[in-house]
Parts: C-alpha cells; sequence; structure tokens
C-alpha cells in the first residue's frame, strides 16, 4: 500500500464469531470496514466500484463459494489479501493460508507487519518469539521533547546494573546517537558496535530497514535489554499500517516492546501533542506498557504510568559538548539519578 493512513477493509469470512473477533478488532483502532459479505457472490458485488489500492480483503476458506481461482482473480487488482484457515485449523488446499490468530492483538501485529506485502505473499503467522532481550522503546510526544538523551543514558544505566545492553538508534528524522556519543560511520556496521562491558550501539537506516525484524530477532536472544530511539510518535497509528521503509521498526517495536517510554515536554504545544498521542495509543492499544516521561512536571498524582523528569541543561550541555552520558559527566546531577532510577525499576 502506498503512503496511507489505514485502509479500508472487506472482511469475507463467514464463522460469525471469526469475524467478530476480526471486525471489532480493527474497528477499536479506527481502521474503515466497508463492507462484511458472506459468500462470495456478496464479496464480487461489493468488490465493484469499490476496490482501490487502498484495499484490504481479510477472508477465510470456509466462505462459500470461494475458490482458488477466484482468489487468482482479486490477486490481478493488486490489493492485500489476507486468508485464515477454518475452525478447525484447515486451509483446504488454499495456498498462503495463516491460521486463526487467538486475539486482537495477535492479528493487528500480523497485519501490521505483513501489510507491505503485496497479493498473496503474505506468511503464515508465527508465535511471538521467547526472546532473551527485554524491548524498551523510547519515543516522543513531537520533536525535541529528550528521547534521545532518554534513550543514550537509560541504555548506560542498564549496562551499568550489569544487563548486556544493546542501544537502536531508528531515529531515522534526525539521527543523532552516533553524534552525541562520537561514533563515526555507526551506520556502515553490519550488527553494532560494542563500546563498552554491557554496552553496544546500532543504528539503522535506509539500507538496513528492509531486514530489521530479522536483524532484530538475533539480536533480540543476545542480549539483556534493547533500548531503542524511535524519535516522534506522532502519527503513530498511520506508520504501523503504511509501507513505508521507515515505519518497519516501529511495527516491529509495537509487536515486541515490553515497555514504551513517551518523553514530553513542559510547555502548551508539548502538552497538547502528549493528550493527542496518549489518545492515539490508547485507540490503538499496543501490548506494552506505556510510561509519560515529563520533563520538569512533578507526578502529584504518584500514578505509575507518569516519570517526571527533573530538567537538568547544564549537564545535559556539558554531555553534548564531551560526547559522552550524563554519568562521565556528573554521577550525582538530578537528571542522570532520575534516569538510574528508571532503569532499577524497568530491570525489577
Amino acid at each position: 500500500m502506498d503512503e496511507i493512513s489505514q485502509p479500508v477493509v472487506i472482511t469475507a469470512i463467514a464463522d460469525p464469531e471469526f469475524e467478530a473477533l476480526v471486525s471489532s478488532a480493527l474497528f477499536a483502532r479506527g481502521w474503515n470496514i466497508i463492507a462484511r459479505p458472506l459468500d462470495f457472490i456478496s464479496l464480487e458485488r461489493n468488490l465493484n466500484g469499490n476496490l482501490t489500492s487502498n484495499s484490504l480483503i481479510i477472508y477465510s476458506v470456509d466462505l462459500p463459494g470461494l475458490t482458488p481461482e477466484h482468489l487468482d482473480k482479486l490477486s490481478k487488482n493488486k490489493v492485500s489479501t489476507f486468508g485464515f484457515a477454518d475452525s478447525t485449523g484447515s486451509p483446504r488446499g488454499f495456498a498462503e493460508i495463516s491460521p486463526r490468530p487467538d486475539s486482537a492483538d495477535e492479528l493487528l501485529a500480523y497485519i501490521r507487519g505483513n501489510i507491505r506485502s503485496p497479493l498473496l505473499r503474505s506468511p503464515l503467522i508465527r508465535s511471538i518469539p521467547n526472546f532473551k532481550a527485554k524491548i524498551v522503546a523510547v519515543g516522543g510526544a513531537g520533536h525535541c521533547t529528550g528521547n534521545t538523551t532518554l534513550a543514550i543514558n537509560l541504555a548506560q544505566e542498564l549496562s551499568l546494573l550489569d544487563r548486556n545492553t544493546l542501544l537502536i538508534d531508528a531515529n531515522f528524522a534526525a539521527p543523532a546517537v552516533s553524534t552525541l556519543l562520537d561514533l563515526r560511520k555507526l551506520s556502515d556496521e553490519e550488527k553494532w558496535r560494542d563500546l563498552s562491558t554491557n554496552f553496544s550501539v546500532a543504528e539503522i537506516n535506509q539500507r538496513f530497514a528492509s531486514g530489521f525484524p530479522i536483524w532484530a530477532n538475533e539480536a533480540a536472544s543476545f542480549f539483556d535489554f534493547m533500548v531503542i530511539d524511535l524519535g516522534s510518535l506522532i502519527n503513530i497509528a498511520s506508520d504501523l499500517s503504511d509501507r513505508r521503509w521507515a515505519s518497519q521498526v516501529k511495527i516491529w517495536s509495537s509487536t515486541f516492546a515490553h515497555e514504551l517510554l513517551v518523553t514530553a515536554g513542559s510547555d502548551v504545544l508539548h502538552a497538547q501533542r502528549l493528550t493527542q498521542l496518549i489518545t492515539e495509543l490508547a485507540n490503538i492499544k499496543l501490548p506494552a506498557k506505556a510510561t509519560i516521561c515529563c520533563q520538569g512536571i512533578e507526578n502529584k498524582s504518584k500514578q505509575d504510568r507518569y516519570q517526571s523528569l527533573p530538567t537538568d541543561a547544564r549537564v545535559c550541555a556539558a554531555a553534548r559538548k564531551d560526547r559522552t552520558t550524563l554519568v562521565e559527566i556528573n554521577e550525582k546531577s538530578p537528571l542522570r539519578k532520575a534516569i538510574a532510577n528508571l532503569a532499577r525499576q524497568i530491570t525489577g
């Protein structure tokens, strides 16, 4: 699919329980379901005049009247098509059929991960790997919210807790880790670069983005923690359903991240963008535990999902000047202590 926010969907599923699971999952996330035919004749009728390059057809092999020849005709329309087995798990002789997902989250993870694949080439659903690593995604409620500073120093603090940690710069709009840590040609590394005991760094760019899921799965079987700087999370719902190369890391992170740390500033614009992002995250219902990390705002409500980070411009400026982390500048600074405490919470 091209540059889109959400596809339009047709569900062609005869089983009412499975159709309800699919429809409710997509409706809850704001996807536009334009038709829900119960047999192939009705599906053909709905396709006339409604099919565009922005269409997604989700079907099950027990749809009355459906044949492999019918699917070949659909494939010529260049729409994304996802086929699922019948209630017994049988593909009934159809090719490229996936087992039915057990939950809405599994369904959405499957679609997000494979929506780039045209026609009927989407792979089977795979069980979520039993990774060694705990995945921590860091993103901002807008730009210039300190998410890169948090990602760098959180990864450093995790390594100081004797956790083998990989920091990944996936902030495609404004990659900064290599500059802030004085790591020349970091993006040329085939895997990652070891900086010190338990601390490694990688940068993902367009050349590596298409192979990121395989690379990330390998890294997650080796490291104890992976901290991913995602950059801005504005329009996250759109990023999770389009086919741009830059969306691949966000799609993978939305599926596997255990923690999502959202950074936000204290001015009125940052507050407005944070409110919008919280609403968007609630609608797409990511499995990760989300924590809002606000600069200079005290968490008066003492809610677990809010983490107050002190503003410490002087120590941050010194770290940037020396191309290093906060702990190397002043281990007693309020901001360094707050991030160290956050690292201990995550490892607890």
